[in-house]
């Protein structure tokens, strides 16, 4: 039978964490490597191995009578060379489960101080909740500089009239009034995009500023409101 010798383990790097079993899996691999280079090649002088708290060590002083064989039993491998001492083994690291943001159900109604606002100071009209969505990374981009609106998750499509909802369908933006989280107006843009295989609303331009004043981040929820002041189209974001 052939052996392993410490010329097969030259170019081998050990890892300080290897436990027995690593021990034993790489001895195999060697082994099969040994033989698809050569399976008649006469026996070098075989080695022993010791394992100890640094890691794989190779002794120095040969024994041409004992040799690291193909078969070997896993309890050898897990004992020492002087004792029957198991060596310990290693725990598995856990990976820890990235937290997801979860929206609330039922969406919560619009908060007083911004009901008070668009309807009593405003003279605002027919609140529409048109989504409810977790801010992402492309949504805080300054590169980007845009707030999407998949069709996937928007409430309804009913905040638009059926002259507005031909105006985005021709491609051409819209002008719209953006009550934003710290309850300050602005103007912004309303545009449509159909992709390939989904479509969306975008509100752009002006968005970089909401961003900045309001510090929102990857992570924040937040809702859209659509409301009309006279037969201004306009929406408040909400910071829940």
């Amino acid at each position: 039978m052939e052996l392993l010798t410490l010329v097969d383990f030259k170019d081998t790097k050990i890892d300080p964490n290897w436990g027995p079993f690593d021990y034993l899996l790489h001895v195999l691999h060697v082994d099969q490597q040994k033989l698809q280079k050569s399976q008649n090649a006469p026996p070098p002088p075989p080695t022993l191995c010791k394992q100890d708290h640094t890691g794989f060590k190779l002794r120095s002083k040969f024994n041409n009578s004992v040799g690291l064989k193909r078969k070997r039993n896993l309890k050898a491998v897990e004992e020492e060379d002087d004792g029957d001492q198991v060596a310990p083994k290693l725990k598995p690291n856990r990976i820890k489960k990235q937290e997801k943001s979860v929206c609330p159900i039922p969406p919560p109604d619009l908060p007083p101080l911004f009901r008070q606002l668009i309807v009593e100071e405003m003279g605002g009209r027919g609140l529409v909740l048109v989504i409810q969505k977790t801010i992402f990374f492309s949504d805080i981009n300054p590169t980007a500089s845009r707030f999407s609106i998949p069709f996937s998750q928007v409430k309804t499509h009913d905040f638009l009239n059926e002259a507005e909802a031909k105006e985005l369908d021709d491609k051409n933006s819209m002008q719209v009034w953006l009550l934003d989280p710290s309850m300050r107006g602005t103007s912004i843009t309303l545009n449509k995009w159909v992709m390939r295989s989904s479509s969306l609303y975008v509100l752009t331009n002006t968005w970089n500023s909401v961003v900045k004043n309001n510090q929102l981040e990857k992570g924040h929820m937040v809702q859209l409101w659509s409301f009309r002041v006279n037969s201004l189209l306009c929406f408040a974001l909400v910071k829940l």
